[in-house]
């Protein structure tokens, strides 16, 4: 799979701080055989308990099952940029670092539970909010 993480020095606006000073978002969609959601759904669980306890890099990592494509969706924040690039797998692995994380991740795809490859979105944060607490 291509690297979807942008270099460090990559920037859309030279007003806007460097990408490597600031969060960053994956966005991950899984599109899922239907047949194996239940697989995918358990793996992806036991991936995010890895993740939480070993990588303290990563500050959100959250699954969403959008019923009307039957997809699953990866939410990711790192800290930043050098960070992201660390710890998302695809650079984990290219580095031989083959993890709980990773292993489960590496399941869903080896044993053919996806329809197409996933698509990997790196989000820049530019403006906005964060998450409100629910009053």
């Amino acid at each position: 799979m291509p690297s979807a993480l942008p270099s460090d020095t990559s920037t859309t606006n030279p007003k806007s701080p460097p990408e490597s000073a600031s969060a960053v978002d994956i966005i991950i969609t899984l599109a899922i055989n239907p047949e194996n959601k239940e697989q995918v759904e358990a793996n992806l669980l036991k991936a995010g308990e890895w993740i939480e306890k070993n990588e303290p890099g990563c500050l959100q990592w959250e699954v969403f099952y959008l019923e009307a494509t039957g997809e699953m969706v990866l939410v990711e924040r790192f800290n930043d940029l050098p960070t992201a690039r660390k710890y998302h797998p695809e650079n984990r692995k290219k580095d031989g670092m083959i993890d709980g994380g990773l292993k489960w991740a590496n399941e869903i795809v080896e044993k053919g539970w996806l329809s197409q490859e996933p698509d990997i979105k790196v989000l820049s944060r530019r403006g906005g909010f964060g998450l409100r607490k629910w009053q």
